[in-house]
């Protein structure tokens, strides 16, 4: 039963433009005073309404308690706004009022202050001289409400921006994504544990029920059903996981464990079913719908006009599109600006590289003005694209490395190669440690024979287990760290090739990596020459 007191003459409304509910009930009991509190309700007593807060579902309730409907407000946030900066300026004018007569007191005391007393004249001079001091807080505290003043003024014209609007809106779709989520979570989670319940094999079900829970977070504690099997004293007391339900007597809590049959209906005991939509998912649909509403009445935004690359904005023609993968709407878009000689950072180009008249910028569009966008005429488009043709022919080609699949003979050859450049690499570290030791920590490898399909599932992601790497004359591979290729090239010319390998460890080479499935290649016969090193030696230098 609710604890507030409903009445005729209170009145609740919700304002969808910054998303507040306010009450107007006057002075309630204090209890009632502590439960809005708690409820996050903040007290208003300057203003009309009594008590505001941001709108949840919760407090939507309580609205609907004291008043029984919510009505729309009537007074806008700008309007809320200009009351806020009179009554900031009624604080600044009697501040200054303050200031004004503290100042004209002391002007009117005496400049000296004589005594037969000594103690009294140094008290009389101090007064004095107190007046003086509160006349400058005076003044600072109209200054301070004159800033508040235009600070207030200032957001309410801040807040109604397009722009900013645009970014409310961008945020409100992020939250209902979310949401959206996690409603999708629940109801996968609610599914699994349909299908649970519905086993007929009790054995199979407890070892699936306790498995799932193992690998699931499931934010739910219980009591034990068969409370007498709980020998823990805490675990007999308070409540605590389905799985350790499940694990009581793995873990010396108890003598036994639930079921899984036990543990389903535990779980559905307070888990409802799920539901496509909620109160939340509601709210940010109205409130979607009303501030994309608002940003058409205020001419739109750029992010909802259909760009296509030949267009312009505002006076650069569009070389590329880029758009949300998620929203779809374009997010930025690709241009041509000079680069007077300099790069995107603003720093002149090296001695030796000729500086482009022209660079690609990327320009965010969400948040322009959809007056920015100019579609293109059919002229304009079919010169566009007539221009990016004879570029694309003018292109230098760009020359592809073959991969290959090498023969096992080759592999072989390969792998003993990079096992012996791996040791040779690992004796300089030890020369350069000054270490006599011989090398024990460098293991030769073996070539590896896989699928494709192996191979595929094990080359993925950034630290993937296998990968392709370059091979250069000599039988070198390139490593990976930033600046390598140019390097290798200077000494051992252009890259020959490219082979599968697995990732090499801390002092042992890669492996080579042999498709079993599918046609083996020769490696080119540049891959067993060995020119004459054109730079010194970079990987042995200390």
């Amino acid at each position: 039963m609710s604890i507030y007191t409903f009445d005729e003459s209170n009145r609740a409304t919700y304002c969808p433009e910054d998303n507040k509910l306010r009450l107007y009930v006057g002075r309630v009991p204090r209890p009632e005073y502590e439960a809005l509190r708690a409820e996050g309700w903040t007290s208003t007593p300057k203003q009309d309404c009594d008590f505001v807060a941001v709108w949840t579902p919760g407090r939507r309730d309580t609205c609907l308690d004291y008043a029984g409907i919510i009505e729309d407000e009537d007074q806008s946030p700008e309007d809320r706004a200009a009351d806020r900066a009179e009554r900031f300026g009624e604080y600044r004018d009697k501040r200054a009022g303050e200031a004004g007569a503290l100042a004209d007191r002391f002007d009117s005391g005496p400049a000296a202050h004589g005594y037969q007393s000594q103690a009294r004249a140094d008290r009389a001079a101090a007064r004095h001289d107190r007046i003086a001091g509160h006349a400058v807080d005076a003044w600072s505290k109209a200054e301070y409400w004159t800033r508040r003043t235009a600070g207030v003024i200032d957001h309410a014209l801040y807040k109604s921006r397009p722009d900013v609007r645009m970014g409310r809106i961008k945020t409100l779709e992020a939250e209902q994504r979310k949401h959206l989520a996690h409603l999708e979570g629940y109801a996968k989670l609610y599914r699994a544990f349909q299908k649970m319940a519905a086993m007929e094999d009790a054995e199979k079900q407890t070892a699936i029920v306790k498995h799932y829970l193992g690998t699931r977070n499931v934010w739910a504690d219980y009591m034990h059903p068969r409370p007498e099997t709980v020998t823990n004293p805490h675990i007999q007391e308070h409540k605590t996981s389905l799985y350790s339900l499940m694990t009581m007597t793995e873990s010396g809590y108890g003598s036994s464990n639930i079921t899984g049959a036990e543990a389903c209906a535990l779980f559905f005991s307070d888990h409802p079913a799920p539901v496509t939509e909620d109160d939340w998912s509601i709210h940010y649909t109205l409130r979607l719908a009303y501030e994309n509403q608002m940003l058409e009445a205020q001419g739109g935004r750029a992010a909802f006009v259909e760009m296509v690359p030949g267009g312009w904005l505002g006076s650069h023609q569009i070389q590329k599109v880029n758009k949300s993968n998620v929203t779809g709407r374009v997010v930025s878009v690709a241009v041509l600006v000079p680069t007077h000689g300099r790069n995107k950072w603003g720093n002149p180009y090296p001695e030796g590289v000729t500086a482009p008249t022209h660079r690609l910028e990327n320009i965010e569009t969400e948040r322009l003005s959809s007056s920015v966008y100019r579609p293109p005429t059919p002229e304009e488009l079919e010169a566009f694209h007539a221009a990016k043709k004879a570029e694309k022919k003018a292109a230098p080609k760009k020359e592809t490395i073959p991969l290959i699949n090498p023969t096992d003979a080759d592999a072989e050859r390969l792998q003993a190669l990079w096992n012996a450049q791996a040791l040779a690499d690992r004796e300089a570290a030890y020369k350069r440690m000054h270490y006599s030791l011989p090398v024990t920590d460098c293991e030769p490898q073996t070539v590896l024979r896989t699928t494709q399909a192996s191979y595929s599932a094990n080359s993925k992601g950034t630290y993937c287990a296998a990968g392709t790497r370059t091979v250069f004359a000599g039988g070198f591979e390139c490593d990976s760290y930033y600046g390598a290729a140019e390097k290798m090239r200077a000494k051992y010319g252009k890259e020959v090739c490219q082979v599968r390998r697995t990732s090499g460890g801390t002092y042992s080479a890669s492996r080579v990596i042999v498709i079993t499935d599918k046609p083996q290649k020769p490696l080119p016969a540049a891959v067993w020459s060995l020119p004459a090193p054109a730079a010194p030696d970079f990987a042995l230098t200390a």
